[in-house]
């Protein structure tokens, strides 16, 4: 593509479609790995809906126990190149993905793009794909999402991937995206260049949002006490802090208040059931297990606040979920969700690690829920209108545009 193709990359409009490739190691279906799975999909479709031609390759990941279908498909204009991984139990445990035939096909066609754009950090999907973009001179944008650092789990295995490939492929990115100021200044401290570093935020999926549900199913479905609902969303690891949030709803003077604890266990789970016993909460909390799709918007619009007491959070999509689902937000003030959360409005914002400080949140919330639900619905129309899957299309659009303009 020459430069003639574009015109100012600034007014973010596009004569000539753009081939881009996005490499992820999970799909939009692999629920269980988190929000890097539907944020790479609210990204391509937006990008295919403004006329661009995008390929998705990434592997067949799905949960513990199953895969997704591997093959080619298209999925709301994209083509989308799922390969099987050698050992599913490896992507699950050690995130260790090893798509058969990626290599091949990257060799082949990986000149073909525009632009290119990897999905986390570490993991061999994004290597192979760094390699293959790097000997076809095609940029590269890198979007880490807080896996930059080497933080929680398996740092000795980070550390060697870091000194195989790992730094190569972050010095030879063309850009490298931080989704909030915090972001950006772990990369500027791990020696990513000031003008490599991009901030644009991960969007969020207002499609999905579009349609209510229906109140009280969740409820229903788990048969749970009529009393407040205070409501824990995402993977069970360590740094979500579980304990925290634990130790915080235990202190909290509302006896007649529920706690449901919502997402897979990759970690964690083991020890928040050993404190949940031990606090004397077994009948006022709830395990779910993984909850997709519709059930997790459910959840989130039955409950009376979500508590996000994360550690190392870079962004938080599901605090932004819950409140453009009406319900109110409790972070922890630690990196970019409590930034995220300070902007929209909408909920607290407490220390990292202060129990006492969480159970006051709580408290406060569950006192005045006419409020702080109020306070919600007004959060919702500015994260609308700072997140929304276009408004950040039309960034990443922006940023290709200087890309390709560049080559």
């Amino acid at each position: 593509m020459t430069n003639q193709s574009l015109v100012d990359y600034k007014t973010v409009i596009v004569r000539a479609p753009v081939r881009i490739l996005h490499v992820t190691p999970y799909s939009a279906d692999a629920w269980a790995y988190g929000g890097i799975p539907r944020l790479a999909h609210s990204l391509t479709r937006g990008l295919a809906r403004r006329g661009h031609q995008v390929t998705v390759c990434t592997t067949d990941a799905c949960d513990e126990s199953a895969r997704v279908p591997s093959g080619e498909r298209q999925v709301d204009g994209v083509e989308w190149r799922v390969f099987p991984n050698l050992s599913n139990r490896l992507a699950y445990h050690l995130q260790l993905f090893l798509p058969l035939g990626l290599g091949n096909y990257l060799k082949r066609h990986a000149g073909t793009f525009d632009v290119a754009h990897l999905h986390a950090c570490r993991n061999v999907p994004g290597a192979l794909a760094a390699h293959h973009l790097r000997r076809t001179g095609v940029p590269y944008v890198l979007a880490p999402n807080g896996t930059a650092p080497r933080i929680e789990r398996r740092r000795l295995a980070k550390h060697a991937f870091d000194v195989v490939a790992g730094r190569r492929i972050l010095a030879g990115a063309a850009r490298v995206l931080a989704v909030s100021e915090a972001e950006r200044r772990q990369l500027s401290e791990l020696g990513v260049a000031r003008g490599a570093i991009r901030v644009i935020p991960n969007p969020v999926d207002l499609d999905e949002l579009a349609s209510p549900v229906t109140p009280g199913n969740f409820r229903r479905r788990l048969a749970l006490p009529c009393g407040p609902l205070v409501l824990f969303l995402g993977k069970l690891t360590p740094r979500k802090r579980l304990d925290v949030l634990t130790l915080g709803f235990a202190r909290v003077r509302r006896s007649d208040a529920s706690l449901v604890i919502a997402g897979n266990d990759m970690g964690a789970g083991g020890e928040a059931r050993s404190l949940v016993r031990a606090l004397g909460l077994e009948r006022r909390t709830f395990f779910t297990g993984l909850l997709r799709a519709e059930q997790r918007l459910e959840a989130l619009a039955d409950a009376d606040v979500l508590v996000y007491p994360s550690q190392h959070e870079i962004f938080g999509l599901v605090p932004l979920e819950s409140l453009l689902s009406g319900t109110p937000v409790i972070v922890a003030d630690d990196s970019g969700c409590g930034e995220v959360v300070r902007a929209t409005g909408g909920g607290q914002v407490v220390p990292l690690g202060d129990a006492d400080a969480l159970a006051r949140a709580i408290e406060s919330v569950l006192k005045d829920p006419t409020a702080w639900r109020a306070a919600a619905a007004a959060a919702a129309v500015r994260v609308r209108a700072a997140y929304g899957d276009s408004v950040v299309c039309s960034q990443i659009e922006a940023l290709y545009g200087e890309l390709v303009a560049g080559t």
